[in-house]
């Protein structure tokens, strides 16, 4: 049964009470601001490498008001500069997929500019900007470069609790490592895969990881949060959440108050 991955992944930080969330790929600020309703007192770092987002990012009042800390950049396995390939669609639209930009090139993708923009290592990042966080949460969503990204966690390793990051079965992008590439990456890391909504008739999903220190930390607490992820998947969680965001705002606002305080 597939599992509601974001739950799970959410369910995890606030157990471990983390103290420093990145977004990576944060597209539009979404998943950095339900990470910090989730953990009011944490840091949380959004990365949007494409321009084009990121400056609609930095005119959101919801990101500003939160406190979310925003980053123009890419997060790679080196620091310096890189060339993002800014993919050519409506950024207009609300029904456009505006996070489908990369690093790396895809031969389906029409691309609409290259920009060189800043690149950190992520270790490197938290060692300057929040060199006392202690549990960290890593959600990576970045359309094939996701290795790229992970091969910085050497620094940080201890740091982390989890992390959750969207992989592909077999490559899409040039360059892409497929999810074997990912686990091995992350079992050198000291991480175990924990949770996935991988099914057999998709290429692209979503993997919780988890550090094994925090595993055995969390013990039975881990699989009630299991449970959860997997009745939340059962349910299709996410399939009404969108419909009520769409159709009904204030129903949904109140459902996702409700899951703040007793969902995780």
């Amino acid at each position: 049964m597939p599992e509601n991955t974001k739950l799970l992944f959410g369910s995890i930080l606030r157990m471990a009470s983390a103290d420093c969330v990145c977004d990576i790929g944060s597209r539009d600020g979404d998943q950095s601001l339900f990470f910090k309703h989730l953990l009011p007192s944490a840091r949380v770092f959004a990365f949007e490498a494409n321009p084009i987002n990121f400056k609609k990012m930095q005119a959101k009042p919801a990101l500003n008001e939160a406190g979310i800390e925003l980053h123009g950049k890419a997060v790679s396995n080196e620091n310096g500069t890189a060339r993002f390939n800014v993919v050519d669609v409506d950024y207009d639209d609300p029904n456009s997929n505006k996070g489908i930009s990369s690093l790396l090139v895809r031969d389906d993708l029409k691309i609409k500019m290259k920009v060189e923009i800043p690149s950190v290592r992520i270790d490197d990042f938290i060692a300057q900007h929040f060199p006392k966080a202690e549990r960290v949460g890593l959600w990576v969503d970045v359309e094939g470069a996701e290795h790229m990204v992970l091969s910085g966690l050497k620094g940080i390793s201890s740091k982390l609790v989890a992390v959750h990051v969207e992989c592909a079965r077999e490559a899409k992008w040039q360059g892409q490592q497929p999810y074997t590439e990912i686990e091995k990456l992350m079992a050198s890391h000291g991480f175990d895969l924990l949770a996935t909504n991988l099914t057999d008739d998709v290429n692209f999903a979503d993997f919780v990881f988890i550090h094994r220190d925090w595993a055995k930390k969390l013990g039975p607490a881990l699989s009630k949060a299991r449970f959860k992820g997997k009745l939340a998947g059962w349910l299709r969680i996410d399939n009404v959440a969108v419909f009520l965001k769409s159709n009904f705002p204030g129903v949904y606002r109140f459902a996702r108050r409700m899951y703040m305080r007793v969902g995780t």
